[in-house]
């Protein structure tokens, strides 16, 4: 069957409708449930106890404050090996979405700014009351696997006698694979990215500030129903060198700069688009080191996508990349590619030279419905602008499916690749 065309993908609506198959939310839930308690039973855990509010939104399809709940432990969720997910916390306000797959359950209080001096106490009757709820899931005497938590809480469980262990491993494998409402949900991700990505190179014009264009994106993003953006990673001229440098801030865009972004976007139901772009401000002809920047970003994303076969091992792939020249190598970006789901995910491949880890690239190999992203930054070590292109595939059977079509500056893009 020959590959559909750009127009043809298969992007759905958010309304209920009543002539396609949409997004099944029941599906999703229960199959992302089964996903991470297959992992936790691989584990050897009884359960697993989430504080990360992508975890828990993960195991339970909920979403209250995620960004209050990165700061604060006001909520969690336990999640057992067999049977519903607990999601505790101090409200009923999620009562009405909490599906008949989830218990809803009250947390006691433990977090300092409403304790105070009584945290320790209040920590001390949590751990109390959690090992209580073990006991009556049959848990008591079992490992409990936890994603984050402070040394306190922990401390707590353990003079409860809980044996604690990390809980990113299941998690992380369990998320890496995607299912197909997942899919559908990245794919209306990457759709509305290339509407916000489409409106900021529009609205690129000496004299706009990054602030006001950075707007544009995430406005964007909420006007289709996204949710957030994880950064502000949209930066001009001398402020795209080196990348990750500068977030958008208030210099003004002038004619001749290069305007570099990456959405980080988590779109509806909080399933991420992560493209970059990079882009020439005005009709003025790019010079050298843009030119050549570009070409070599360009050429590197395009070279290194058909390589993303299922069950190419992450180190082929690192391998077989082009060598970066040196004048490159400093600014280069931390990953040649990325797992991307509910944020960026496992796995992380590495230059064969370097890695931010250390260890070099992971054990393991591409998988079919795995989301990655490739990823490319080039600017030289001393000079005044860099490139960031970056493009989301999807691993199908077939080799590897661009997700996006943001439009790229095609008077940047070298000719005859």
């Amino acid at each position: 069957m020959p590959a559909k065309q750009p127009h043809e993908k298969d992007v759905l609506g958010r309304q209920v409708v009543d002539f396609e198959a949409r997004i099944d939310i029941k599906r999703l839930r229960r199959e992302r449930i089964q996903r991470l308690q297959k992992e936790i039973r691989d584990a050897g855990l009884g359960a697993l106890l989430l504080w990360d509010p992508v975890n828990m939104r993960y195991a339970t399809g909920t979403r209250l404050l995620e960004t209050f709940m990165q700061r604060h432990k006001n909520r969690s969720v336990l999640v057992p090996r067999e049977g519903k997910p607990i999601l505790f916390q101090p409200s009923k306000v999620e009562e009405s979405v909490v599906g008949f797959d989830v218990k809803l359950q009250w947390m006691h209080t433990f977090e300092f700014w409403q304790c105070g001096t009584h945290t320790k106490n209040a920590t001390l009757k949590w751990a109390g009351i959690m090992k209580s709820v073990l006991k009556e899931l049959g848990l008591d005497g079992e490992k409990l696997g936890i994603d984050r938590m402070d040394p306190d809480s922990i401390n707590a469980l353990g003079d409860q006698g809980i044996q604690i262990e990390g809980a990113l491993a299941p998690i992380g494998w369990a998320r890496a694979i995607k299912t197909q409402d997942e899919i559908a949900l990245i794919r209306q991700a990457c759709a509305i990215a290339d509407v916000a990505i489409s409106r900021v190179r529009d609205a690129i014009e000496p004299g706009i500030t990054e602030n006001k264009l950075f707007s544009i994106l995430a406005g964007t993003n909420l006007e289709y129903g996204g949710e957030r953006i994880d950064g502000r990673l949209l930066a001009s001229g001398g402020n795209t060198n080196p990348w990750l440098h500068r977030e958008a801030s208030e210099r003004v865009v002038l004619p001749g700069d290069l305007v570099a972004l990456d959405t980080d976007m988590a779109g509806p139901l909080g399933y991420f688009a992560d493209i970059s772009r990079t882009f020439l401000c005005g009709n003025s002809k790019p010079n050298e080191e843009q030119t050549d920047a570009y070409k070599r970003a360009y050429e590197f994303v395009q070279v290194g996508i058909p390589k993303f076969q299922p069950g190419a091992s992450f180190k082929e792939i690192a391998q077989s990349m082009p060598e970066v020249p040196d004048e490159y190598k400093a600014n280069r970006y931390v990953v040649l590619a990325h797992g991307v789901g509910m944020s960026d995910e496992w796995p992380a491949l590495y230059f064969p030279d370097t890695s931010e880890t250390g260890y070099g690239n992971d054990v393991g190999e591409v998988q079919e419905n795995m989301v990655i992203c490739m990823e490319a930054s080039f600017g030289r070590e001393h000079g005044t602008e860099q490139v960031k292109l970056e493009e989301q595939l999807l691993i199908t059977k077939n080799g590897p499916e661009v997700m996006s079509q943001a439009p790229y500056d095609w008077r940047l893009v070298p000719s005859g690749v």
